[in-house]
């Protein structure tokens, strides 16, 4: 497993949690907070392929 690799999985993992958090929120009815929260959760998640990608090209 390489840097990347490792990076990928972290990033993904907090962006599962992000997304986790926002659905929280939107079971409380707080609909801003899910819409940040699930918005970080979906940003991060993209991130975390992207560096995926560029780990199997290097």
């Amino acid at each position: 497993m390489h840097l990347y690799d490792v990076l990928a999985v972290i990033v993904l993992v907090l962006g599962a949690v992000a997304f986790v958090l926002g659905a929280l929120a939107l079971a409380r009815a707080d609909d801003l907070i899910a819409l940040y929260w699930m918005v970080a959760g979906l940003t991060t998640m993209r991130a975390s392929v992207q560096i995926a990608r560029s780990g199997v090209r290097g």
